[in-house]
C-alpha cells in the first residue's frame, strides 16, 4: 500500500532527502537522472544514514561514512566497504506528492 511521505517539491536533483513511513522507518529518497527512488536510510555496512551522503553519477548515492555506493535503482552494494544491498521502495508522485511503497528487500550485487 502506497503511502505519502514528502513533497516532490522539496526533492533538489542529486540531493538525498531523508523521509519516514508511518511505522518508523526511515527513507533516503533521491532525483536522479529524471527519475525519483526510495531506499532505507541506512548503509548496510555500518548502519550510518545514507541521506547524509552524496550523488557522485547518475543513480549512484554513496555513503559518506566509508565510501560505499549504492545503485539506487535496485539498492544494490556497488563499491565496498558494504557488501549486501539495501531495501528498496517503488514510488509514485500525484501532484505534488511523493508515495512509497515496501517492494523488495535488496539483492546482494556480485
Amino acid at each position: 500500500m502506497f503511502e505519502r511521505v514528502a513533497r516532490l517539491s522539496d526533492i533538489l536533483s542529486d540531493t538525498p532527502y531523508t523521509a519516514k513511513l508511518s511505522d518508523g522507518t526511515s527513507l533516503c529518497l533521491v532525483r536522479t537522472g529524471g527519475e525519483l527512488f526510495a531506499l532505507v536510510d541506512r548503509c548496510s555496512h555500518r548502519d550510518f544514514t545514507l541521506s547524509d551522503g552524496e550523488v557522485v553519477e547518475p543513480f549512484i548515492l554513496e555513503c559518506p561514512w566509508h565510501g560505499a555506493r549504492f545503485d539506487v535503482r535496485s539498492g544494490c552494494a556497488i563499491k565496498g566497504p558494504a557488501e549486501e544491498s539495501v531495501e528498496i521502495f517503488a514510488t509514485r508522485v500525484k501532484g505534488d506528492e511523493v508515495l512509497v511503497e515496501r517492494i523488495s528487500s535488496g539483492v546482494t550485487h556480485d
